[in-house]
């Protein structure tokens, strides 16, 4: 981390290990204080894990994929497992080992202090022709970055206890270029975390030794633009639609543990760690209002997806309250060629959520006209809680001649409940409660058994430690905290998309006349209905227009629960990861690896909704806009039904997912502390998802509809459904990684790293950028292309093989879905941007005293000054020309034609960081 320019935090220093794919990029610590996610080989960022001195911190947020802010100064080294995870962990993906620095027998201080400005000489501009027809006219870039980070330990008994007490100060502060002030001053992001710790240890005598840490982190976001929840739509004015990270959330750890050496041959551990984490995002003062006012309807939150801007007010209100205890019990047995592992870990605890909302959902816009509105049932308080995540495992290394077998089994036990829930009535739901819940009322909800075995192999080919084959095989089951029991939760959070009857935009002194922000067209701030389901309860002449009635009739109710039925036998779903390769030294010190992985997964979930089968849908024959051939669209022309809903694993006929990759990297470890790595990946995740499913494992769609909409472009294998959107050739992603240290003279240093990535954005019906994936198709870098549709809907402007303005479906039609969003294009046929980012540095060592070391450091981060889009619109508008392929483009279209949709954030441009790195 001292040698080579990163961010400086745990994720960012993982993105550059072969394989691993880092969902927003970090130019010199923009991203220290917002963290990002690291998914790996296919497997995402849920199944990630994160030891501490061997002891799990993965928090029960979001299951597991939260993570709290561990200062530097407290790390002695991490370690990265992208591969190969051992039954000592559950999880398949990306395996953080951080190990703990302890104090010692010296006196000693660690200091780093570092920072960048927001001037001219401190970063680059990145603007373009292109960014500025793509509509973003403002620099995005970073105003501030500081992190300052120190340690002091030592003896408080020689040879008996020590200490170590660390402390960090970490501020960024990012400018969004398509966030404006109505003063026209510059949407900016701020952001802080303090962290501090301290750690005792104890060696009681020869063979055993205790130890204690508590970390603690305090941080605060005023405004929080371009990450932090915002679900791609950067806040138009900042003032009223950014959230803010309240002052100061309760994060710690808190761990002790006891390690004892019975025997010569036998290591045995206890250990016991704390993981909370507790934050709220609210609105910005003055947003918040009393329900079923006028004000609350004005300023319920609207996403632009034209634009992907967000007006009025902030997503919605959520509050976090999340513990996992952590337990463990372990030991090392050694003897003769076999070395034996065996273990006990048990983790539990809250992960509770509320949410709150002006308006209870948010209105869609497209390009400053309305398209339809999302329900929400809140208030929402959902209090869920882990029961047990046990894990006992025992494995075992063998070496036996030039070969080395590493086997072991793990048993897993996971449960968890519903606490007793209590929420008041909100503009779409009656007040609910909802009592304890757990596995013995629903049957199979949790309580599940698995064992779980994991094999490697190792063998050395000539006898002389240069060249071995590997191979490798594993199951892994997903990981969960809660998560699986949100569709039996009556207060989970749901969202359903309701017609919103409108007066006609165009219409004289329309209130749904579009207007405009900070020369960017915007929502109407009078377009917005009042009242609940078929315009109940309505203000009368307040706002614009009503809403249709709910698709769902049982929306919000906790009659029945949430109506879905489990399958008795509902099982946990796995993933069976394979590895191959070869392992080659090719000179002392330099090593060359390929690497092959599989990694397939295996009973997915599926929701069937009984009460409204295919045949309430008729299929309808449209025209797609971009390319002018026949799209087949189906519409629910039956009522819906009460749902009557049936959760199972869906077939794998149906539901499947694979990974495949190819992996060359070179390790060079020469004289003179020359340091160098490369890493070439060639990977593609293909995703099967045909089974109309009306949810996943833990979400219900609000209409609870299984809707063949979703069948086309369902089968990346090219297989079903291709009459309704034909899949082929996708593309292969190519990743390229490197890393190096070259001492020059005079103490100093060279150093560079290297990321080459196609920019992640998830390809589904409604694409998150940036967006945290439970799987690992995000990885591919195919873009979407998106139409929302509702009985009115229009062709729009510069559509091929179809009449500008000219209604999509027949004057008369009524959609029985409210709303459709269909995608145009297949995966794979429109990709992101690549992300070049080169990072240098320089730095010399000065001593004075032997004791004494002085490090001062320049590093430029991003240096080829890439402004690849990080957040761009997917979804069509008024005018198909900016999605058209290049070659459709004449003179007569705008100049956008071809560009891609609006950008809002593009990659910060070039950055200088200096800093100081002091130890004695």
């Amino acid at each position: 981390m001292d040698a080579l320019p990163t961010g400086r935090y745990m994720q960012s220093i993982a993105s550059y290990v072969p394989g691993a794919h880092l969902n927003l990029p970090d130019i010199g610590g923009s991203q220290q204080v917002e963290q990002n996610y690291i998914s790996v080989h296919g497997a995402g960022s849920t199944q990630d894990v994160y030891m501490f001195d061997g002891m799990l911190v993965n928090t029960t947020y979001a299951d597991g994929q939260i993570q709290q802010y561990i200062d530097n100064e407290a790390i002695q080294e991490t370690t990265y497992q992208a591969t190969h995870n051992t039954v000592e962990v559950s999880g398949g993906g990306m395996f953080t080992n951080l190990v703990p620095k302890e104090g010692g027998n010296q006196f000693h201080v660690d200091f780093f202090g570092g920072g960048s400005g927001g001037s001219n000489f401190w970063q680059g501009n990145n603007l373009d022709k292109t960014t500025t027809l793509r509509g973003l006219a403002a620099q995005d870039k970073v105003v501030k970055i500081e992190d300052f980070d120190g340690s002091f330990g030592g003896p408080i008994k020689h040879d008996k206890l020590w200490f170590l007490l660390t402390g960090r100060r970490q501020v960024t502060f990012t400018q969004a270029g398509a966030s404006t002030y109505p003063n026209g001053a510059p949407g900016i992001q701020d952001g802080y975390i303090y962290a501090g710790s301290f750690r005792l240890t104890y060696q009681a005598n020869a063979k055993n030794k205790f130890s204690a840490f508590w970390l603690r982190n305090w941080k605060y976001k005023a405004h929080e633009i371009v990450d932090g929840g915002q679900e791609g739509y950067v806040p138009a004015d900042p003032s009223t639609a950014a959230t803010q990270r309240n002052k100061w959330p309760m994060y710690y750890i808190l761990q002790t543990k006891w390690t004892s050496t019975l025997s010569p041959k036998l290591i045995t551990e206890v250990g016991m760690s704390i993981s909370h984490l507790d934050y709220n995002d609210w609105y910005q003062p003055g947003i918040e209002q009393a329900p079923n006012t006028q004000a609350w309807y004005a300023l319920t939150t609207a996403r632009d997806q034209g634009t992907l801007r967000r007006y009025f007010a902030g997503r919605y209100q959520q509050y976090f309250q999340t513990t996992r205890n952590f337990f463990t019990a372990n030991g090392t047995y050694v003897t003769g060629s076999h070395q034996i592992r065996f273990g006990a870990q048990d983790s539990f605890g809250p992960a509770r959520a509320s949410y709150t909302a002006n308006g209870d959902g948010y209105m869609t816009f497209t390009n400053g006209l309305p398209t339809n509105f999302t329900a929400y049932n809140t208030p929402v308080y959902q209090w869920p809680r882990l029961d047990a995540d046990l894990g006992l495992y025992v494995t075992d290394t063998w070496h036996f001649k030039r070969l080395a077998i590493t086997a072991g089994l793990r048993f897993e036990y996971m449960s968890a409940e519903i606490d007793a829930e209590n929420a008041p009535a909100g503009r779409f739901v009656p007040a609910r409660t909802v009592p304890n819940t757990t596995c013995d009322q629903i049957k199979g909800m949790g309580c599940w058994h698995n064992w779980v075995p994991r094999l490697g192999i190792v063998y050395d080919v000539f006898g002389n430690h240069k060249t071995a084959i590997k191979g490798g095989f594993g199951k892994f089951n997903s990981q969960y905290s809660t998560g699986f029991t949100n569709n039996f939760n009556p207060l989970a959070l749901v969202t359903q998309s309701v017609a919103w009857n409108f007066p006609s935009p165009t219409a004289a002194g329309s209130p749904c006349a579009s207007s405009t922000f900070a020369g960017v067209v915007a929502p109407n701030p009078n377009c917005y209905p009042t009242g609940g389901f078929s315009g109940a309860n309505a203000l009368p002449g307040v706002g614009g227009g009503t809403l249709g009635p709910s698709i769902n009739p049982a929306f919000g109710s906790v009659a029945a629960g949430t109506g879905v039925n489990l399958d008795p036998h509902w099982h946990r779903d796995y993933a069976l990861g394979y590895s191959a390769g070869l392992q080659q030294e090719l000179a002392k010190g330099v090593t060359l690896n390929f690497n092959w992985y599989r990694g397939s997964h295996y009973q997915t979930t599926l929701v069937t909704n009984y009460a409204v089968p295919f045949s309430s849908w008729t299929p309808m024959t449209i025209t797609n806009p971009l390319d002018g051939t026949p799209v087949t669209f189906y519409n629910l022309t039956k009522p819906a039904a009460t749902p009557v809903l049936w959760q199972t694993n869906a077939p794998q006929s149906l539901v499947k997912n694979v990974y495949t990759g190819f992996e060359t990297s070179v390790v060079a470890r020469l004289p003179h502390g020359i340091f160098a790595i490369f890493g070439w990946t060639i990977d593609r995740d293909l995703d099967r998802s045909c089974a109309q499913s009306a949810g996943t494992v833990s979400s219900i769609l609000g209409s609870k509809l299984n809707d063949p909409n979703t069948l086309r472009y369902c089968d990346m294998f090219g297989q079903l459904y291709q009459d309704l959107g034909k899949t082929s050739n996708l593309p292969w992603q190519n990743e390229f990684k490197a890393q190096g240290a070259v001492p020059i003279r005079w103490g100093f240093t060279a150093s560079m790293s290297l990321y080459s990535n196609h920019y992640q954005y998830q390809y589904t019906p409604a694409p998150i950028p940036g967006g945290i994936a439970t799987g690992g198709v995000i990885n591919n870098g195919y873009l979407a292309r998106t139409w929302t549709l509702t009985a009115n809907s229009v062709y729009p402007a510069n559509c091929v093989g179809c009449t500008a303005g000219a209604r999509v479906f027949p004057a008369g039609t009524v959609l029985g879905q409210a709303s459709e969003t269909i995608n145009l294009v297949g995966p794979g046929q429109v990709r992101t941007p690549r992300l070049n980012q080169l990072d240098i540095g320089l730095k010399k060592v000065i001593k004075f005293r032997e004791r004494f070391v002085f490090e001062p450091e320049a590093q430029v981060f991003n240096i080829l000054n890439s402004n690849a889009a990080t957040t761009e619109a997917t979804a069509l508008g008024g005018d198909t020309s900016p999605y058209l392929p290049k070659s459709a483009c004449s003179g007569s279209l705008p100049a956008n034609c071809g560009l891609g949709g609006p950008v809002t954030v593009i990659t910060n441009p070039r950055l200088l960081r200096l800093a100081l790195l002091v130890r004695f």
